[in-house]
C-alpha cells in the first residue's frame, strides 16, 4: 500500500521487517498522509481518549476512528494488519480517522521545531494472530527506537509490589491524616490483613487551598479544587501532619506496615508551585513558567534530573520506600515550549533515574499512558485505567475493557496497575478477580473499619505475598473485534503461570442479558495438549483433550468464572494446585 500525503514534500521511507515494515517520514510542519485501506467496521483501536488514559474503541467504520489512536488491528478475512504509531526522539505521531477512512498526523508540539528528519511514525505488520502480532510489534518498536525502551518480560518488578498493599486514597482523600493512616493500620493489624506497603496519596502536601475545602464537599468539586490548586512545600500540611511526614511514615511502620510510599504529581502539584513560596524558590533553577503562570519541572535534562532527584530524595529522608509519581501524561502542557519528544525523553528518564538511585526502582507511574510516556520509560510498574469509582457498575465495565485491552499495547512493556478498589463494595469479588489475574500490583483503599479480610483471603498467602501471572492480562483473540458490553458473547481475559493457564470469564452486556460461547486451553498462549481444568466458584473439574472446548453460558453481569487449566502429566486427572486461592494453579 501506497502512503501519500496532500504536501509534496513529505518523504517516506519504508525499512521491511519480517511480516511488514517500519516508516520513517521527512518533512517540514505538521504532517499528515495516509494510506489506500479499504473501509470495514471489523477493527479494534485503543484510543488515547484523556491526556493521561487510553481505552478501546469499536465504529462502523474507519473515518469514526477517534483523533488520537496509539494502535489500530484491522481484520480482513483470515489476516489481521497492525498499525502501531510511535512518539520518536522530536515528533509524535498518532492515527486518526477522516472522511473515507483514516491518516497518520505526526506533529512536535512545537512551533519553532516544524522540521522532521527521518523520525520513526509507525510500524505496520500482517498475520494471523493478532495477540502474537501485537507483541511483534511492541518488540520492533523497542528495536528500532533503540532508547532503552524493553519489553515486560525483560523487567524485574521491585519486591515491594509482590505483596498486598493499601492506599490512602478513596478512604481519606481530603482527611488524610497523621491519626487517621494509624487508625486504618491497626486495623488491618488486628484483622491479621498482611498488607506489606501502604501509599500515602493526595492531599497530605502543604497545598494552603486544601484547608479551605470542607470534609463533605461533593467529590467533582472536590476534584476541580484540586486541580486548581498549588504547593507551597514539598512538606505534610502542617494541619493534617503536624509531625512531619517522617514521623507519618515511621509511625506506620511501627504500626506493622513494613512499607510505604508517598504519591505526588510530576507537577509537584496538580497546577504546579506556587510563586515566591519555599519549593517555587528551592526549585527555581529546575523548573519553567508556562504562558498561564503555572509553574513546572522545566523540559531539559538536567534540570529534569535535579528536580526529581530533589524531591525522591526528601521522600527517602522521611524513610519512605517508594514513590507514585501521577499527571505523568502533561507534555501537551509545553505546547511551543519544547517539542513533545524532547520534553517526554527528559522527564520520563529522569523520574527512572530518581527511583532507580533512591528506591531500587519501586516506582509507580500513574496518569502516563499517551505514547510520548510509554515510550520513553525504563521503570517497571504502570497504571492502566482512569480512578476506581466504588459501588458503580457502570464503571467496572468501563474498567475491565479498559485495563484488558491496554494489556494489548501498554502491558507489552509495563506490568499492568489496574488500580486500587475496596473490599465493601458490590463488585468486590469481581474487582478482587480482575487484580489477581491482572498480573499486577495489588492494593485497596477501604475506608476505616471497612476492609474485609475474607475476600483478600483468594489473592495471596498467609505471608502477603500475591501469585503473579506471568504477562499483562488481555482479553482473548475472539473477543477482540466487537464490544462485549453490546454482544450476547462471554468476555474472556486470559494470563499465563507457566506452563499453565488462566481465565476469568465475565458477562459485562450492558442490558444484562445472558451471553455465552466456548473456551479452550489454546486461547489462553500455553502450549497445545490435554489439561486438566478448574472452576474456582462452582468446584467444577475436568479433562479436555486437545481441540475439545467448555461450553459457557453466564446468566446475568452477576455471574462469572475462573477457569485454571494445568497440563496433564501421566494417567492422572487430578488437578494441581490451590483451589483456595485464585492463581492457585501448579502452586
Amino acid at each position: 500500500m501506497k502512503l501519500t500525503s496532500e504536501k509534496k514534500s513529505v518523504n517516506f521511507d519504508k525499512v521491511s521487517l519480517a511480516d511488514g515494515y517500519a516508516c520513517y517520514v521527512s518533512g517540514t510542519g505538521e504532517l499528515s498522509y495516509s494510506l489506500d485501506v479499504a473501509d470495514t467496521s471489523e477493527y479494534m483501536a485503543i484510543e488515547n481518549h484523556s491526556p493521561f488514559w487510553c481505552r478501546p474503541f469499536w465504529g462502523n467504520s474507519l473515518s469514526e476512528l477517534p483523533q488520537k489512536v496509539q494502535a489500530l488491528l484491522i481484520k480482513n478475512g483470515d489476516k489481521y494488519t497492525y498499525y502501531l504509531p510511535v512518539c520518536d526522539s522530536i515528533f509524535k505521531t498518532v492515527i486518526r480517522g477522516k472522511e473515507n477512512g483514516f491518516e497518520f498526523y505526526t506533529y512536535s508540539n512545537c512551533n519553532t521545531v516544524t522540521e522532521c528528519k527521518h523520525q520513526l511514525t509507525f510500524v505496520c505488520l500482517v498475520g494471523k494472530e493478532p495477540l502474537a502480532l501485537m507483541k511483534q510489534g511492541a518488540r520492533a518498536v523497542c528495536k528500532l527506537l533503540d532508547n532503552g525502551l524493553k519489553l515486560r518480560e525483560e523487567k524485574s518488578v521491585p519486591d515491594v509490589f509482590n505483596y498486598l498493599g493499601w492506599c490512602s486514597w478513596d478512604s481519606m482523600q481530603i482527611r488524610v491524616n497523621h491519626e487517621g493512616l494509624l487508625e486504618k493500620a491497626r486495623e488491618l493489624k488486628e484483622k491479621n490483613v498482611p498488607v506489606h506497603f501502604a501509599i500515602i496519596d493526595d492531599m497530605w502536601a502543604d497545598v494552603p487551598r486544601l484547608n479551605e475545602v470542607p470534609a463533605d464537599i461533593e467529590f467533582g468539586k472536590m476534584v476541580g479544587i484540586m486541580h486548581a490548586s498549588k504547593m507551597r512545600s514539598f512538606e505534610g500540611d502542617p494541619k493534617r501532619f503536624p509531625k512531619g511526614m517522617s514521623a507519618a511514615i515511621e509511625d506506620l511502620k511501627k504500626e506493622g506496615i513494613p512499607a510505604v510510599g508517598v504519591w505526588f504529581p510530576t507537577t509537584g502539584y496538580w497546577a504546579g508551585l506556587m510563586p515566591n513560596e519555599s519549593e517555587s524558590e528551592r526549585q527555581k533553577d529546575n523548573t519553567v513558567t508556562l504562558q498561564n503562570g503555572q509553574i513546572i519541572v522545566a523540559p531539559e535534562k538536567e534540570k529534569a534530573e535535579r528536580y526529581f532527584d530533589d524531591l525522591c530524595s526528601r521522600v527517602k529522608e522521611w524513610g519512605g520506600d517508594f514513590v507514585k509519581i501521577d499527571n505523568q501524561g502533561f507534555h501537551q502542557r509545553y505546547e511551543n515550549v519544547a517539542p513533545i519528544g524532547e520534553s517526554a525523553r527528559a522527564i520520563q528518564r529522569a523520574i527512572d533515574k530518581a527511583a532507580d538511585k533512591h528506591f531500587d526502582g519501586a516506582l509507580i507511574n500513574c496518569m502516563g499512558m499517551p505514547s510520548e510516556c510509554m515510550f520513553n520509560r525504563t521503570s517497571a510498574v504502570s497504571r492502566c485505567s482512569d480512578d476506581f469509582i466504588p459501588e458503580s457498575r457502570e464503571w467496572f465495565a468501563k474498567n475491565i475493557l479498559q485495563c484488558s485491552f491496554n494489556g494489548l499495547l501498554q502491558g507489552q512493556f509495563y506490568v499492568n496497575d489496574w488500580d486500587m478498589w475496596w473490599t465493601d463494595d458490590e463488585q468486590a469479588v469481581k474487582n478482587s478477580l480482575c487484580r489477581a489475574i491482572s498480573g499486577g500490583p495489588i492494593y485497596v483503599s477501604d475506608k476505616i473499619g471497612r476492609t474485609n479480610p475474607e475476600i483478600l483471603k483468594p489473592l495471596c498467602l498467609e505471608d502477603g505475598r500475591i501469585i503473579r501471572p506471568d504477562e499483562s492480562a488481555t482479553p482473548t483473540a475472539d473477543c477482540l473485534m466487537q464490544n462485549p458490553t453490546t454482544t450476547d458473547k462471554i468476555f474472556k481475559i486470559r494470563n499465563r503461570i507457566g506452563e499453565n493457564g488462566v481465565c476469568a470469564v465475565f458477562n459485562i452486556n450492558a442490558e444484562n442479558k445472558p451471553v455465552s460461547g466456548t473456551l479452550t486451553p489454546t486461547e489462553l498462549g500455553i502450549s497445545d495438549g490435554d489439561y486438566v481444568y478448574y472452576e474456582y466458584f462452582t468446584g467444577q473439574t475436568g479433562v479436555l483433550k486437545m481441540g475439545e472446548k467448555l461450553n459457557i453460558t453466564l446468566t446475568n453481569n452477576d455471574d462469572f468464572r475462573l477457569y485454571s487449566f494445568a497440563l496433564k502429566k501421566g494417567d492422572s486427572d487430578e488437578y494441581t494446585g490451590r483451589k483456595d486461592l485464585f492463581m492457585g494453579v501448579g502452586y
